[in-house]
């Protein structure tokens, strides 16, 4: 059925049938040997290879990203990721067992890991061919066949994803959905054996909603405000242009991007200086004109981040032209407390900057997320990065550098409370879209008998007595 068409009953029908047909025809056998997931692993590394061209100019019809980003940002990470897993793959899908010798039994165990089925996967538009497919490696290295629903904000994108898939996988194994908001919310109540999501906190928590009406579970890949601090002994030139570039990678569309930067008052100016000389020293003094500069996704995105200007000074930038959904890189001071720059999450190409007296102070007066996705500090003092890591509650927190601990396949990527649940990237893709099932065989030869009713008290003192090695 194409997927082109309105939701109408029939389609509603078709997708909510995707799951069991995926279950009945993609896994047959419960789980596909590691060389088959491999092979299907690497038929997806051969596509990004072979259309890349397309791709590129996909991503730049939808955020106006330049070919180098797309490439570094998206599909080298994929393919990264990809030689990764099945350089791995043998190694962490290796069953297990051991032995435990019992008072009158012996147990043996065997473990192994197994898919969980047939997955959803949500995507995102920012990234919208890393942040769609880096969840199917994970999948697709678990075991599992998967229905792939991109972001429809990402159109030119999403089109591509659906015809290139659809053209080299049968849908049995992986099949690519496009539609909006109403085709999301019909896959979520399908039976599906599991959900991953990226994108809003708002969008999540209707996510999870409708999937504990069925107990599926949800991996939920969020946002929030990612903390970055210079303290007094962090910054230099090389420190500040590392989080401008950060901040202002795909336009500030990016979740783990430094969302507020925090300044200690000895080196705010300086910080100031340099921040505004590495902006023109990236994209000139007419960003607009920049190659290298990309674009706000959609015009309701576009005008939640114009609103943001307007709350404090304008230190460097603050041009945005509608028709072409440009905001240049802008960075405020002088904001008021409370204002909605400091409590909501940016994610556009806004850098509030905001000076600090005391970095114990800082932390306690509840101003940073604890839980957002990631959180920067740029320092040399021991005691203050301790300080900060314990502070933190994120999943990741980052010392000396910005975004790059996300493209490692090394590290797990996954948020912690209002930031989400659940993390992927490498093994720990593979253990997201896996469960171990223990098969336990025992070998009796001396059985207990005191362990049927009616109890006694001899029994009991045996079982306290005994209970490491009868239990």
């Amino acid at each position: 059925m194409p997927d082109a068409e309105p939701l109408t009953d029939d389609r509603i029908l078709f997708l909510k049938s995707l799951p069991e047909k995926q279950r009945k025809e993609g896994l047959p056998e419960g789980s596909p040997s590691n060389e088959k997931r491999k092979k299907r692993l690497l038929k997806l590394k051969a596509l990004l290879t072979e259309h890349e061209k397309a791709l590129t100019d996909a991503l730049y019809a939808d955020l106006g990203k330049p070919a180098f980003e797309s490439f570094s940002s998206e599909l080298a990470v994929l393919l990264n990721e990809i030689d990764h897993v099945c350089k791995h793959l043998n190694r962490w899908n290796r069953s297990t067992s051991s032995r435990h010798l019992k008072l009158g039994y012996l147990e043996v165990l065997r473990k192994k890991r197994q898919p969980h089925g047939s997955v959803l996967i949500i995507g995102s538009w920012n990234y919208p061919v890393q942040l769609t497919l880096m969840p199917v490696i994970g999948a697709i290295a678990g075991g599992n066949s998967c229905v792939v629903k991109p972001s429809e904000y990402a159109p030119a994108t999403a089109e591509l994803l659906q015809t290139v898939i659809n053209q080299a996988f049968p849908p049995e194994q992986v099949y690519v959905v496009t539609g909006d908001g109403q085709v999301a919310g019909t896959l979520t109540s399908a039976s599906f054996d599991l959900i991953f999501f990226t994108g809003s906190g708002q969008t999540g928590k209707r996510v999870a909603d409708q999937a504990a009406k069925r107990l599926t579970p949800v991996i939920l890949e969020l946002g929030g405000k990612n903390p970055c601090i210079i303290d007094e002994t962090g910054f230099s030139e090389a420190a500040v242009k590392d989080i401008v570039w950060g901040k202002f990678l795909n336009a500030g569309q990016t979740c783990i991007a430094p969302d507020t930067l925090f300044v200690h008052q000895s080196v705010y100016e300086q910080t100031l200086n340099e921040i505004s000389a590495a902006l023109s020293a990236f994209y000139g003094d007419q960003p607009q004109a920049s190659a290298d500069y990309g674009r706000i996704c959609t015009d309701a995105h576009f005008q939640k981040v114009a609103g943001f200007i307007g709350q404090g000074t304008v230190r460097h930038g603050g041009d945005h032209d509608r028709a072409d959904r440009f905001i240049a890189p802008t960075v405020l001071t002088d904001i008021r407390p409370g204002s909605p720059v400091l409590e909501e999450e940016i994610f556009g190409p806004v850098l509030p900057v905001i000076p600090y007296a005391d970095l114990d102070a800082l932390l306690s007066g509840g101003t940073l997320q604890r839980d957002a996705l990631t959180g920067y500090l740029f320092s040399t003092d021991k005691h203050h990065i301790q300080r900060f890591n314990d502070y933190m509650r994120s999943s990741t927190t980052s010392v000396n550098q910005v975004i790059h601990h996300a493209a490692s396949p090394h590290i797990a990527f996954g948020g912690v409370g209002q930031s989400g649940y659940g993390a992927y990237h490498g093994k720990a893709g593979f253990l997201a879209f896996s469960y171990e099932k223990t098969s336990v065989r025992t070998y009796h030869y001396l059985r207990f008998s005191g362990k049927f009713p009616p109890y006694s008290e001899r029994n009991m003192k045996a079982l306290k007595k005994f209970r490491k090695r009868i239990l």
